[in-house]
């Protein structure tokens, strides 16, 4: 793989270790409680994550596809590509976020559910990064409805910076519902 993905999907599955070890040996119960009536509960937040994954994992296809048709050349550089997201890393950690429709979780999710779920986007994420390796990703570009422009490398960068704010709130949630 080449260096500058290989940088980001390593910061992206250090995050998914991370997001996944904050609940690690909770019961099922709790995972599927909510800490407040309009709160998600843990199972929900997992489900939202699987949601939102799968869709950039189609972004990425798609644009790396599209990419390909029209002629891109290669990767040429190896510098990091993390520093690229400070910009934005800053304005997500303090911005109120307010999830589209099309990602929100089912009500009542099932853990188990939002668990294979989150595999299955994670695969799909795999296979759609290993397709766009050794093209220029940060040439290749999509809006998101809240930061604007961002490269398909700021997108992954995105997408583990998501999961790093939604195990913040999974601790939270966690600490709110009595053992």
């Amino acid at each position: 793989m080449h260096a500058r993905l290989a940088e980001t999907m390593d910061y992206v599955e250090d995050k998914r270790k991370e997001l996944l070890q904050s609940f690690a040996g909770v019961s099922s119960d709790r995972l599927c409680q909510r800490a407040s009536g309009d709160g998600w509960s843990v199972a929900e937040i997992v489900d939202h994550l699987s949601l939102v994954e799968a869709g950039i994992a189609r972004l990425i296809a798609k644009r790396a596809s599209r990419a390909k048709e029209g002629g891109i050349g290669e990767e040429k550089s190896t510098e990091s590509v993390l520093p690229s997201f400070e910009p934005y890393r800053v304005k997500l950690d303090t911005m109120k976020m307010e999830s589209p429709t099309t990602v929100r979780p089912r009500g009542n999710v099932d853990l188990n559910e939002a668990l294979k779920g989150l595999e299955s986007s994670r695969e799909a994420l795999r296979v759609a990064v290993l397709e766009a390796n050794g093209l220029p990703l940060g040439e290749i570009k999509h809006t998101h409805p809240l930061l604007g422009e961002l490269d398909l490398y700021q997108w992954l960068i995105f997408l583990g910076q998501h999961e790093g704010r939604h195990r913040k709130q999974i601790e939270r949630t966690l600490n709110s519902i009595p053992e």
